[in-house]
């Protein structure tokens, strides 16, 4: 079976503007849905975005963005975002792993997330350095738009917004956790559910240097690097980190959740609560949480959502991606990432398959996709029980067991270059139902938790 494809613009080009003549509603302005926004526009296609909030911003503490996402994002507007994104970094070089008491277990590099391989920073100047490019492509964003409506024909796709109709050729749900895109995908009602896990979160910068006072004098490392530990105890862990090369600091706690699901699921964080996680810990640990101000601690619940059967509309024209499609537990450090890889893979199927062929394009996504988004969500789930239900005899014997993964298969991959590649395979798998053999997964006999990465493509 003969595919039409069109002629791309590859990994680093950008396509004259509007000029695929394909029409892109983005539903949500998170890290997905902006990172799809620009790729989109990159390549050529209209782009519509609507976010249910007044402003986009970015909430919480740090967001870490390992190289297989920050690829896209070093290649925007010839390398200027990265040089931005690189001014409000936190540059981590090791994760030091603790018991609760202290005592020190290991120490691992942090390739992959730090200077020269990622991006780790507060969410909400990684966003203002995204945003800011978006701005200056000029993607239409229509805020305070709540989409509670889907529709789509053989021909087209869109959205109900305050009670008028926007149609498009596609329809990209990024809307996170809680979408109301999963419910149209599915044909059904599909709620999350707690994942027994809540976190309280909080960033706060310092009003005396970090090594001048005792509180915190003990987090810091030589030089500008900034450090993090990260404690172990029973049925919880915190991490604790200084932040911007050592003018302030981020820290935290995740704990058992003891309320019932809510829609909303963040909430101010009570110290005294806090602190009774942490009883019999090191009381370093107490003494930076009572630092912080009272009005910079959140409890966030860890939701979770089943593993979907499809990620794609019945007529192939609406996607979900990013946490709206696979949400990932934030002991993955790849849920951003994995958003980003969805947004540049879907522009660039999109720009390959053309406007005759929107459904096969974001099959084809899902396609290429689906497998490796699974595993890396796996990863996640598997370091957290390491560092909440850790065997400690396991840990007696071989302590790098509570390494957080860095492997070469996840952190080397290129989205863009693969989708690029990978498209006539993976599209000829969807319209014939031939077996897909992903190549951006573990290979066969390869330790999927590897630690191997090493291979830096961040360079100034």
């Amino acid at each position: 079976m003969t595919i039409a494809v069109t002629e791309g613009c590859g990994p680093e080009g950008t396509a004259p503007e509007k000029s695929s003549g394909i029409r892109v509603i983005i539903v949500g302005c998170g890290y997905g849905g902006i990172a799809a926004a620009i790729e989109c526009h990159r390549k050529g296609h209209e782009v519509v975005v609507f976010e249910k909030n007044q402003e986009v911003g970015g909430l919480g503490d740090t967001l870490a963005i390992s190289q297989n996402g920050a690829l896209p994002i070093y290649r925007w507007d010839g390398g200027n975002v990265h040089k931005k994104a690189k001014s409000i970094i936190c540059n981590y070089t090791h994760h030091n792993i603790l018991t609760s008491k202290g005592e020190f277990l290991l120490s691992h590099p942090m390739k992959g997330y730090s200077d020269g391989s990622g991006y780790t920073a507060r969410r909400g100047d990684m966003m203002a350095v995204m945003f800011e490019y978006f701005q200056k492509l000029g993607i239409e964003l229509h805020t305070n738009a709540d989409v509670r409506e889907y529709f789509e024909t053989e021909e087209s796709a869109g959205v109900v917004v305050n009670g008028k109709h926007w149609t498009a050729d596609a329809v990209l749900c990024a809307d996170g956790v809680h979408s109301k895109g999963r419910h149209f995908v599915l044909g059904r009602p599909d709620l999350p559910r707690s994942s027994g896990y809540a976190i309280y979160r909080a960033w706060f910068a310092s009003e005396r240097p970090l090594r001048e006072d005792p509180v915190t004098a003990w987090l810091t490392a030589p030089g500008n690097d900034d450090t993090v530990m990260n404690f172990i105890g029973p049925n919880a862990h915190t991490l604790i980190a200084t932040v911007k090369h050592n003018t302030g600091i981020t820290w935290a706690l995740t704990h058992e959740d003891k309320y019932d699901i809510e829609e909303s699921w963040t909430q101010p964080g009570s110290l005294e609560d806090v602190l009774k996680v942490v009883e019999g810990w090191d009381p370093r640990i107490a003494q930076v949480y009572k630092a912080t101000p009272r009005d910079q601690i959140f409890d966030h619940k860890l939701l979770y959502r089943d593993p979907l059967p499809t990620w794609t509309s019945p007529k192939g024209r609406v996607l979900l991606l990013g946490d709206a499609a696979h949400s990932y537990v934030p002991t993955s450090g790849q849920g951003a990432t994995q958003a980003i890889e969805d947004a540049a893979t879907v522009a660039i199927t999109l720009e390959l398959a053309g406007r005759n062929q929107v459904p096969l394009a974001l099959r084809t996504v899902e396609k290429m996709r689906y497998e490796r988004a699974s595993i890396g969500q796996e990863m996640g789930i598997e370091t957290r029980e390491h560092w909440l239900k850790t065997n400690w005899e396991q840990v007696k014997k071989n302590p790098e067991i509570l390494a957080q993964p860095r492997p070469d298969w996840l952190f080397s991959h290129d989205p863009q270059g693969y989708a690029y590649e990978e498209f006539e395979v993976a599209a000829h798998a969807v319209l014939t139902g031939c077996p897909y053999q992903a190549r951006n997964v573990p290979g066969k006999g390869t330790n999927h938790r590897g630690t191997d990465f090493e291979g830096e493509r961040l360079a100034d």
